[in-house]
């Protein structure tokens, strides 16, 4: 490779790593103390009973639907957020997903759980609208707390095998 290339390079990697003078960069601004909120999208919901419940990825999330039986089936995301930042252990402050029901009176999420490596550590049970609109459902800690990770299962309950439920996104807000 040419050396002039080689020392372009080298010095446009140096720029990212080292940064840019503050004369030559944007205005630097603190982050203020307070909530960050962090996300996953739909399509990272997987079930626990693969043979029971048809899973459907689309674009915006995951369609579930039983298989064969109707019944309750749980379904699970991860949700990734740093658990330090600038030093400082961060605490979950509540967590939330998004749903839609195809026929909410009778197909709809009944409970959720919330997790991390070592076991449970909060649970909702759900009051759904028997309606067929998109709702989230959140769960607040009543005392912020650190935690290593965060998992989100539901409880899907289904009337019948041909109601779905389309999971859209999962998030958690943590604080410092």
């Amino acid at each position: 490779m040419n050396y002039r290339v080689t020392t372009i390079l080298l010095a446009v990697a140096l720029l990212f790593v080292l940064g840019v003078s503050s004369t030559h960069a944007a205005p630097y601004f603190a982050a203020s103390p307070g909530d960050y909120d962090f996300g996953t999208h739909g399509t990272d919901w997987v079930s626990e009973s693969p043979g029971k419940v048809a899973l459907t990825y689309k674009g915006w999330g995951a369609i579930f639907r039983a298989k064969t039986t109707a019944g309750q089936y749980w379904v699970h995301v991860p949700v990734p957020f740093p658990t330090r930042i600038a030093n400082s252990l961060m605490k979950i402050k509540f967590v939330e997903f998004c749903a839609q029901s195809t026929n909410g009176a009778s197909t709809k999420p009944v409970r959720m759980d919330l997790w991390e490596y070592s076991g449970q550590f909060a649970t909702k049970n759900i009051s759904w609208p028997a309606d067929n609109a998109k709702h989230c459902i959140t769960l607040t800690l009543t005392t912020p707390a650190f935690h290593q990770g965060l998992g989100i299962s539901v409880l899907l309950k289904f009337a019948n095998t041909t109601d779905k439920i389309t999971m859209y996104k999962a998030w958690v807000r943590i604080i410092p």
